[in-house]
């Protein structure tokens, strides 16, 4: 005996999250076009609705890293210190701000003397492998290789404050290397994002990526 096809339940899981994605996609798209009052008062709804998405989905992967950490402690894994301490800083932080809300005394307190300290003590190991990095890059092999060490030694002597005083060639060769070449290949690397970017958005409105409805 064959087993019974539910077309219903396809239709509401395929097709169903298909077309109001394309169909709230394409309303956002059309108004950046419309100069209507109504309208704008739709699409203003819409976004906010989206708002509201994006904060329950960014308290669901609150509630994953909390499921994570809680399973990694119940098995005694070999991170579980770790899973301790992210859990602890995570709950003494929301019984903190919770009171006063994002903007109180504690959330600056914590923003100004716990996080930017971390950050900027990340930002400094950084310092280590960005130079690690550069010492990897800068070994020649090709000729490209050999092009990118020397603009990167112009650009690196160019930019010492008493160069201009013993050679005012460099710092305008370095000059030169950010405002032309350099400049160019980040305009390149912008326009080919912004080209992904309305391909995707394409393939998404018309239902050729479907993330939502995975």
């Amino acid at each position: 005996m064959q087993p019974r096809i539910n077309f219903g339940a396809i239709l509401r899981r395929q097709l169903v999250p298909v077309a109001v994605a394309i169909a709230v996609g394409l309303l956002v798209l059309l108004g950046e076009f419309i100069t209507n009052d109504t309208y704008a008062d739709l699409v203003s709804i819409l976004l906010a609705w989206g708002a509201i998405i994006a904060v329950f989905a960014l308290l669901l992967g609150l509630a994953n890293v909390l499921l994570y950490h809680t399973r990694r402690i119940v098995a005694r894994d070999a991170q579980m210190p770790f899973s301790i301490l992210i859990l602890a800083s995570a709950v003494v932080v929301f019984l903190l701000v919770l009171p006063s809300g994002g903007t109180g005394d504690a959330s600056q307190w914590i923003m100004r003397y716990l996080y930017q300290p971390l950050e900027a003590s990340f930002l400094a190991l950084l310092v280590f492998f960005i130079g690690t990095a550069i010492y990897r890059a800068l070994r020649v092999k090709t000729w490209e290789m050999a092009l990118f060490a020397i603009s990167a030694i112009v650009v690196l002597i160019g930019s010492v404050p008493f160069m201009q005083v013993v050679s005012p060639f460099i710092p305008a060769a370095r000059e030169w290397v950010v405002n032309v070449p350099a400049l160019a290949g980040v305009r390149g690397i912008l326009l080919g994002v912004a080209l992904g970017i309305i391909a995707t958005g394409l393939r998404l409105l018309t239902g050729i990526d479907r993330p939502y409805s995975e």
